[in-house]
């Protein structure tokens, strides 16, 4: 699939693509069971100070103004990166009298407080990319990171052999796709005695706290690894970055990440990273899940994404200057 018809698969065919790519549990309400329009809807994100996160805010924000008769106000909070800043942001959608919320939640057990007063409030929730404990809800979108995990771990199977150590940059401790890219790629490897990890230490999925992460390792492994796996892209840049200031050579270590970033598209072309996995954000599909709701219209109560493995032979295929991230 290029990117054309990914991105029409993911922002213009909503409920198609919902029902084909596992879509389960079709719901019906009434019609406007939530009050008539115009809506305003909140939005609670763990964290706008990364950039895939900013845009699966902007690219909602920008869908909402489709709905210039529907959708009022669309307002969207930022919980800094901790759990409790995002229990009150969602406090305070719920007090500022918001019609549906969106969230992507940082932890999903520490956020079930959150959970359970927008539900008390008896206001819509549509969960993005990351899960919430148990099923109150009306939308959820993401990826399967399971599956994610075993791609990549089959992948450098494939290209290395069954005997290598790697080291894995882990995501945010405790959030579902941290936990599920790490369970995918170990059951990838399960039964090779040979295949090895060395180490793994969270980042938190963002750039630069890999970086002493990484310049550590290389101390401490030196000659020892041959593959960083890493669970998303700006992790594995921030890698790329310290191999480059120690002198290594692209393709001297095999590097992989998650996301479909455009900086690690041209690092795959560049020859430094192996392969990456494409993983939306869902902005905009959330957004129109949240209009069909509001609407009291038939939804799915789960949609998993597509998330296509990239590697040197198809990262041309899905590669765009002029965006940052494939929605």
């Amino acid at each position: 699939m290029n990117m054309r018809s990914l991105i029409s698969s993911l922002s213009l065919g909503a409920l198609a693509l919902a029902m084909s790519v596992g879509a389960t549990g079709l719901t019906v309400a009434q019609e406007n069971p939530f009050g008539p329009p115009p809506w305003t809807i909140g939005f609670s994100q763990d964290t706008m100070d990364h950039p895939w996160r900013a845009a699966m805010v902007t690219t909602a924000e920008a869908q909402a103004k489709q709905y210039p008769d529907l959708i009022e106000s669309f307002v969207f909070t930022d919980a800094q990166g901790t759990n409790e800043k995002q229990i009150a942001d969602v406090e305070d959608l719920i007090a500022r009298g918001v019609d549906l919320i969106m969230m992507s939640p940082r932890e999903a057990q520490a956020l079930v407080p959150a959970v359970e007063a927008i539900k008390a409030a008896g206001i819509p929730l549509v969960v993005l990319d990351r899960e919430i404990v148990g099923e109150d809800y009306n939308v959820f979108i993401g990826g399967n990171n399971l599956q994610i995990g075993d791609v990549l771990g089959k992948y450098a199977t494939d290209k290395l052999g069954t005997k290598w150590n790697f080291l894995e940059i882990e995501g945010v401790p405790g959030a579902t796709p941290t936990i599920q890219r790490h369970e995918g790629f170990a059951e990838a490897i399960v039964g090779n005695a040979d295949i090895v990890r060395l180490d793994a230490q969270p980042a938190n999925y963002d750039l630069a706290p890999a970086i002493p992460i990484v310049e550590d390792w290389l101390t401490r492994y030196k000659g020892e690894f041959q593959a960083i796996y890493a669970h998303n892209d700006p992790m594995i840049l921030g890698a790329i970055n310290v191999l480059k200031e120690a002198g290594y050579k692209p393709g001297e270590v095999f590097l992989i990440g998650v996301d479909g970033q455009r900086e690690a598209f041209e690092a795959i072309k560049d020859g430094w990273l192996q392969a990456t996995a494409i993983y939306a954000t869902g902005g905009a599909l959330g957004l129109d899940m949240a209009v069909r709701v509001l609407k009291g219209e038939a939804v799915p109560k789960r949609i998993v994404t597509e998330t296509p493995l990239i590697t040197p032979e198809n990262v041309d295929d899905f590669y765009n200057a002029d965006q940052q991230y494939v929605r």
